[in-house]
């Protein structure tokens, strides 16, 4: 079943860990959640992320759909096996329009990224291996900044009988 973005426990994690200053909130909606804050590139910053724990990814899973609203800016949607902050994460990346928009996402488009840059020699995208999914943004445009995620879907391979 399909993650609901406002039943999942938010854990913000900003450039504050590396000496950055940029603020991120989750807010939890009727239908979604709002992930906002000031992003700053002061000390090296330039980075705000939310993440949880969805337990389990389908192994048959091809891909996302997400419905959100953004800002115009340009967000990436990552996946984790684990919280751990030396392991590293598989990232897309998709553009806000201002306006309520669905994103479909397929696996081909995630690449594996640790601390920002793409890691080379990695292994293939393991869904079933994935425990963590969230929202970032990394940009050296400070400023305000809020997504919307009204839904977050799981585009699954059709079964034999489908």
């Amino acid at each position: 079943m399909p993650p609901e973005p406002a039943r999942l426990a938010w854990k913000v994690v900003d450039d504050g860990v590396m000496g950055g200053l940029s603020e991120g909130h989750v807010e939890v909606l009727t239908q979604g959640i709002r992930f906002s804050g000031i992003l700053s590139i002061e000390n090296q910053g330039g980075f705000s992320s939310i993440r949880a724990s969805v337990g389990s990814i389908p192994d048959n899973a091809t891909g996302f759909r997400l419905v959100v609203t953004g800002d115009g800016r340009r967000y990436q949607f990552r996946l984790r096996e684990t919280d751990h902050p030396g392991a590293p994460a598989w990232r897309a990346q998709f553009d806000t329009s201002g306006a309520r928009e669905t994103v479909d996402l397929a696996l081909p488009d995630f690449e594996p990224v640790f601390r920002g840059r793409r890691v080379h020699h990695s292994r293939a995208l393991d869904t079933g291996a994935m425990r963590f999914l969230g929202f970032m943004l990394a940009s050296h445009r400070p400023g305000p900044f809020s997504l919307t995620v009204h839904d977050i879907e799981y585009r699954l391979e059709a079964g034999p009988d489908a």
